[in-house]
């Protein structure tokens, strides 16, 4: 028996600790998700705990689950999904009054920190303009390390499905960052 499968079999029995260990690990990575799915730290956050309760829940009600991490993900992933539908439906019309896009604009750049964290920053920012289908795969492949096989679980795809997105949005992205200048002086100097 599996490790994950004795932590379930914990929770089962009443033991609370059990589900913090078993999710603990997975939450920053859950919120990440959430986050390239919704561009907002409330609704992110909103998602990922819907996402527990239901994660418990299910538990609970004895849900058979094979890979825990990527059924986690996957529910992760479709609470996102409902919580930005929501949002759609009652997004703010006026900006001055929407706090989040207000600070946003505001907020200063990343030149102050380090260049390799500004890099990443603007690289995530060319993956947030990418479509869904595209940026989801790259984010969970290549930020949060999951095989190719663990995506097409979490987004219920095939994973030759996955491979032609990530493929597709390698190529996508490849564009953008030619067109980006930072990207651009980048390979000048470094030879990137």
């Amino acid at each position: 028996m599996s490790e994950e499968q004795k932590l379930l079999n914990k929770i089962r029995a009443g033991d609370g600790d059990a589900f913090s260990s078993l999710v603990g690990s997975l939450l920053s990575s859950a919120y990440r998700t959430a986050y390239l799915i919704l561009n907002s730290r409330e609704l992110a956050e909103d998602a990922v705990q819907i996402a527990l309760e239901d994660c418990y829940l299910s538990i609970m009600r004895g849900v058979e689950i094979r890979n825990f991490k990527a059924w986690f993900y996957r529910l992760v992933y479709t609470r996102s999904i409902d919580v930005y539908r929501k949002q759609k439906r009652t997004q703010f019309t006026d900006i001055d009054n929407n706090s989040e896009a207000v600070s946003k604009m505001k907020s200063g750049s990343a030149q102050e920190k380090a260049v390799e964290k500004e890099t990443r920053q603007e690289l995530l920012q060319l993956i947030t303009t990418l479509k869904d289908e595209q940026r989801v795969p790259l984010m969970l492949f290549y930020f949060e390390n999951f095989s190719v096989n663990e995506i097409s679980l979490i987004l219920n795809e095939n994973s030759n499905t996955v491979k032609t997105r990530l493929a597709r949005g390698r190529k996508r992205l490849k564009e953008l960052m030619k067109k980006d200048h930072h990207f651009l002086m980048e390979e000048k100097s470094y030879g990137i």
